[in-house]
């Protein structure tokens, strides 16, 4: 295998993202607030630019609007990294397995991978915009919304799936 399709990047990307996601969530208390109880999770599931505006003024009472850029540039790191090293175990697995469901997990992977950081991309960019303007906007604040659960569900499909497709990948390698 040539450039990036190798286990080894594979192990580099996948456990790098989990890391980094590990990080920003270990680190997300400084952005809850009475108003933002959920820290950035408010902010990405607010649909509405007024309800951007208080999450963002009760940072900015705290002194915290350059740690939520920094979070969502962790954010953004986090998504490079997780969907990249999905996108290579899936197509790894999809290549390499003797079964035809473990390809087919592994061509599942890849999508779910896929999905999640266009949804997560999408969804990040859609806040950063509206936290360097430091004003919120309905229509990023609507497609923020809309992303967030989109992104949460193909996380989650991609994580199981993974997870099932490594633990498969590695009995049948065995046998």
């Amino acid at each position: 295998m040539s450039g990036l399709m190798h286990w080894k990047y594979f192990w580099i990307f996948w456990l790098g993202g989990l890391a980094v996601f590990a990080m920003l969530v270990v680190t997300s208390g400084p952005l809850m607030t009475d108003v933002a109880p959920q820290g950035i999770l408010d902010h990405q599931s607010a649909t509405t630019a007024e309800r951007v505006n208080a999450i963002q003024a009760s940072w900015a009472a705290l002194g915290q609007i350059n740690y939520a850029k920094w979070s969502m540039i962790g954010d953004l790191v986090f998504i490079g990294l997780y969907m990249s090293g999905g996108i290579i175990g899936g197509r790894l697995i999809w290549q390499e397995a003797r079964s035809p469901s473990l390809k087919k997990l592994g061509l599942f992977c890849v999508v779910a991978y896929f999905l999640f950081g266009a949804f997560d991309y999408t969804e990040t960019i859609s806040q950063i915009i509206q936290l360097l303007q430091n004003n919120g906007s309905d229509l990023l604040a609507g497609i923020a919304g809309f992303c967030q659960p989109l992104k949460s569900l193909s996380f989650v499909a991609g994580t199981i799936g993974m997870i099932a497709a490594l633990i498969w990948r590695r009995s049948e390698s065995r046998a």
